[in-house]
């Protein structure tokens, strides 16, 4: 499998997203996990913090500019998986991880701000899926069953015609914690895992 993770917004769970399906992945062959954000501590910084990270089944690399694409592309056929995570405010960035992807997850917490620029994120998936295919959809995260927020969030992409996952990860304290740890058990993202592999 070949997966972007991407937003054009900063804060949306997308380095955490990236890192748990990375590590599941890597259950099942080799992965490559790829820090395209330049501006914050991601998924490398992450990774080196984890004593137990496992760096024989799941490697990770930073990579994080105008050639992107160029640099990673003769690396894909040493990986079972990839998952590429990208920082936000960088449309380039974002459409070249897309064109080495099957798969674009955009994490999304369920509120006004968040939604603001799904809509060109969703643009610029459409102009990569013209030249090679890829799917596209919203992950619902950090999601509290205690506000309707997920279901009006859900309801305004539905009316939009935004894909969006049936899976979605609840606002818990275990993922709040996570960074610097390699978790065997993914929670909610296993069946958000789940869901990608029955697409692909």
């Amino acid at each position: 499998m070949r997966l972007t993770v991407g937003h054009l917004k900063g804060g949306t769970g997308k380095t955490t997203t990236a890192v748990h399906l990375a590590l599941g992945l890597a259950r099942q062959g080799r992965t490559l996990l790829v820090d395209a954000d330049p501006d914050q501590d991601g998924a490398l910084a992450w990774s080196q913090e984890a004593a137990d990270w496992p760096a024989d089944r799941c490697i990770v690399i930073e990579a994080a500019d105008r050639h992107l694409a160029r640099q990673l592309r003769p690396m894909l056929i040493d990986y079972a998986h990839v998952v590429i995570d990208v920082g936000p405010k960088n449309p380039n960035l974002l459409t070249q991880a897309m064109s080495l992807s099957e798969h674009l997850v955009v994490p999304l917490r369920p509120t006004g701000a968040d939604l603001a620029a799904v809509e060109r994120v969703f643009e610029l998936a459409a102009e990569a899926d013209a030249l090679s295919p890829l799917t596209a959809a919203l992950l619902l995260v950090d999601v509290d069953s205690r506000w309707k927020s997920a279901g009006e969030a859900r309801a305004w992409a539905e009316q939009q015609e935004i894909p969006t996952m049936t899976a979605h990860v609840r606002h818990l304290i275990e993922f709040a914690v996570s960074r610097g740890t390699a978790p065997e058990d993914l929670g909610d993202y296993e069946t958000v895992l789940s869901e990608l592999i029955e697409e692909s």
